[in-house]
Order: structure tokens, then sequence, then C-alpha cells
């Protein structure tokens, strides 16, 4: 049996509603992980772009199927899997938006092309399937990165030395934005600090300190805890995907602003460099889901101290 190392893509495309016939456009982020010669699994951030009167992106995770075991030149494949969507619908009325959530279904075609130099690109065809909302169908290009022609070589790649044992502890600092999920994206600034426990080589838990400026969404800061799936893909690379609770710690729409007053859906992916043994950059995406209207997507770039 062969096995591949991980992979790493972006996509963009055109979008078309299949109730309205209205066009927008599509972009994704997406890792891969090998299972079996021909199956892979995959986590994608897929944005359905701006229709006039929805605003709608998600997660899913998806199992994939492919023609050939060892990716060489021409490969077709297929994927399904659930979806999970956060749309802001657009209203006439005051307030003008509401955030929605619900679970579909994503079912993707696809036809790579591997080059010799491990980078690849790709055509795909999206469906989105929701249950009692609205139905997408997208074509997008792709381009990524397959880290190994096989597992075992993803560490020593380049020459590198294995990776050491990987520290327990990581302390991050970090600042970026934040974006409230309205009809008009309002953007504010963002800052965190991240306590990371490593539990096996794959899982990790996290503890989030974030706090939030500048925009009209009714908490100011709070904390998020977290469990983790990580992958190196490189002795210094690694990619992550989280999912957790977020914990509102100041809300301007209670009388006692020190008191948790509301309960949130958190679901992140991060990417991270080791640029020196104890010291790593960190780029972070997390997507706060609540239920009053008050969703953000908080990006975030930062260092942090590994121990």
């Amino acid at each position: 049996m062969t096995a591949h190392a991980g992979e790493l893509d972006g996509l963009y495309g055109q979008l078309k509603s299949d109730t309205s016939f209205d066009k927008t456009y599509s972009w994704g982020i997406e890792y891969r992980e090998p299972i079996s010669d021909h199956l892979n699994g995959s986590f994608v951030w897929l944005n359905e772009g701006h229709l006039p009167s929805n605003h709608r992106d998600g997660q899913a995770v998806q199992l994939w199927w492919h023609t050939h075991p060892d990716p060489e030149r021409l490969v077709f494949e297929g994927g399904i899997g659930p979806y999970r969507y956060y749309d802001t619908h657009l209203l006439s009325t005051s307030p003008d938006f509401e955030d929605k959530h619900g679970w579909g279904a994503l079912a993707s075609a696809s036809a790579d092309w591997y080059f010799a130099n491990h980078w690849f690109a790709f055509l795909r065809l999206n469906q989105v399937l929701t249950q009692n909302k609205y139905d997408t169908s997208s074509v997008a290009l792709g381009f990524g990165y397959r880290f190994a022609a096989k597992l075992g070589e993803a560490l020593v790649e380049g020459g590198a030395q294995p990776a050491q044992p990987t520290p327990r502890w990581e302390v991050d600092g970090m600042l970026g934005e934040r974006i409230e999920n309205s009809a008009h994206s309002e953007i504010g600034m963002a800052q965190a600090i991240d306590v990371r426990r490593m539990l096996t080589e794959h899982i990790a838990v996290t503890a989030t300190f974030i706090a939030g400026q500048d925009t009209k969404l009714d908490w100011r800061d709070g904390v998020a805890v977290q469990l983790w799936l990580q992958q190196y893909l490189t002795s210094r690379f690694s990619v992550g995907a989280g999912a957790g609770v977020f914990v509102v710690s100041e809300d301007d729409n209670v009388k006692d602003a020190s008191t948790p007053s509301n309960l949130a859906a958190m679901i992140s992916v991060t990417l991270a460099y080791s640029f020196a043994p104890a010291w790593v950059a960190r780029v972070t995406w997390d997507r706060i889901g609540t239920g009053d209207d008050h969703d953000a997507d908080i990006l975030l770039l930062g260092v942090g101290y590994k121990f």
C-alpha cells in the first residue's frame, strides 16, 4: 500500500444559486489527508460569496475517492460530506440582517493534474445541498501542494532532519481583525493570548482569551476552549483544525458586564511555522457562531513560545 502526505490547496471560482439563479464568486481553503490507496479525508472552509440576500460560508468534512493510488498527472476524484454553514441573511427591516446557521451536504467532483515538483492544479465542481434553504452550484480552479510522495518522507523532505519530540506547551500572543458577520462586514481590531497544550502528537487543547473593538457586536471579549487535530507536514510546518466553545466575559447588553452571559460555538483553522527550536509563527482563523445575530470572523497573526 502506498501512503501519501497531506495536501494543502486553495480554490476560486463562480457560484450560482439553484433557487434564484443569481451569480457570485466562491473560494475555499482545503487540507486533505490520505486514508488508503484510493481514499482521502478532507477539511474545507468554503465561502459561497455574496448573493443579493445572502452571504454564506461554512466548513465541510469530506470523504474522497480518487482513481490512482499514487497521484501522477491526471487524477479524477469525487467527495461528499456534511456541511455546517453560517448565513448572513439580508433584510429590508431594521436590523438589516440576521445570522442563520444550519447543516447541509457538500458533494464535489474534481479533475486534478499533478506536476513532478509536488504542485498540482485542479478543476472542481461543488454542489451544496441544505435543508429548507437555497442550494448552490459552483465551478472553481485551484492550486495546491503535496508535501511528499510518501508520508514517511514528509519530515525529511529537503534535507531536514526528523522532528524532535514536540514540546507540550505553547503560549502565543496575537493581533489581527474581528469581522462582524453583518450586512456591511464591519472590521475592528482583535487581540488574543493563546495557551496550547499537546495531548498527543496529533491532538491539542487550547484556552484563548480574545478581545475585540470597533464593531457593533454585543461582546467585547471572551474566553474560548477548543480541541484540535494537528498534523506536521514538514519538520517545521503544521496545520490544524479546532472546535469548541466561546464564553463571553463582557456583554454590553446586560447590566453586569463582568458576568458570563453568552455561550457560542467556535470553529478554527491554524497554520504554524517553527522558525527556531522554541519559537513559532502562527496564523489562526476563528469563526464564532452565536444565537443572537452577533457572529464574527477573527483573523489573528502572532508569535509563540514552546516549552
